[in-house]
């Protein structure tokens, strides 16, 4: 009898230790997903994931695995669109697990989720407008922190996006820059920013917008300092799974050592 419960518990344990590792090696937490979403993903896709610059989200996906299609698509980006590969395998800012966590919780539109992270709050010191600039570089940090920085680093340093402190190849950089924001550029990766081509800025916000990128470029002054959104409440759900993994194998030691005195 008492060797019929020790190989009992001796599977069960087993199966939860493997029902672990499958759990571990597939999920992702929606609610760290919907704060790398505020940070990553709004800008383009909508705070609401209605849409903006990127495409509408909260629709079904054509996969049977939604996660595993999501994954995939972040992961590597889609050919011929705005969509960049936003993996560090592929050159992007985003591990594994950051990916199947916004993965999570984009598949969770569906049946309703966790409410979606607030942006990033942007606290901006006086610019000095660089020479030539119409705009104000001041209001446009806060522009460039709310709608360039996922893409172009925090300061303008590039992430996915291209870098931005740099010397602009034009006469009148400011209106270069403008230029670009306003009408984006052909077979890249950077959209048209004005309502008028379809975007979501103003021609005031992006003419403070490349106020701003000019007059940084310029030596000028320094970029928003972003206040990121700290995680509150209950454990991922990883770190669950791995608390409960630890706790099958502390069950398992524990009935071995008592079968071997018994």
């Amino acid at each position: 009898m008492r060797k019929i419960l020790f190989v009992s518990v001796i599977a069960l344990v087993c199966l939860l230790a493997a029902g672990v590792g499958v759990a571990l090696a597939q999920t992702g937490d929606p609610k760290r997903g919907a704060e790398l979403y505020a940070a990553n993903c709004a800008v383009c896709h909508g705070a609401d994931a209605q849409g903006r610059i990127g495409a509408t989200l909260s629709k079904d996906f054509s996969s049977i695995n939604e996660a595993a299609f999501l994954q995939e698509t972040i992961s590597n980006g889609i050919e011929g669109t705005r969509m960049p590969a936003w993996s560090e395998a592929n050159g992007g800012p985003l591990s594994d697990q950051d990916i199947a966590d916004i993965a999570a919780y984009v598949a969770g539109l569906l049946g309703g989720s966790e409410p979606i992270a607030p942006a990033p709050t942007a606290a901006v010191a006086a610019i000095t407008p660089a020479a030539g600039v119409t705009g104000d570089p001041s209001a446009g940090a806060v522009v460039f922190a709310q709608n360039c920085a996922a893409c172009h680093g925090e300061r303008g340093e590039g992430r996915i996006g291209a870098k931005l402190t740099k010397s602009w190849p034009a006469l009148n950089p400011s209106a270069y820059v403008r230029e670009t924001v306003e009408k984006g550029i052909d077979g890249t990766l950077m959209p048209a920013w004005l309502d008028e081509n379809g975007g979501p800025l103003t021609k005031a916000d992006i003419d403070n917008v490349s106020a701003f990128i000019v007059s940084v470029s310029a030596g000028q002054g320094s970029s928003a300092t972003v206040t990121p959104t700290v995680a509150t409440g209950p454990l991922s759900a990883a770190a669950g799974w791995i608390i409960l993994a630890v706790v099958v194998v502390l069950i398992g030691v524990v009935v071995v050592v008592y079968y071997r005195r018994a």
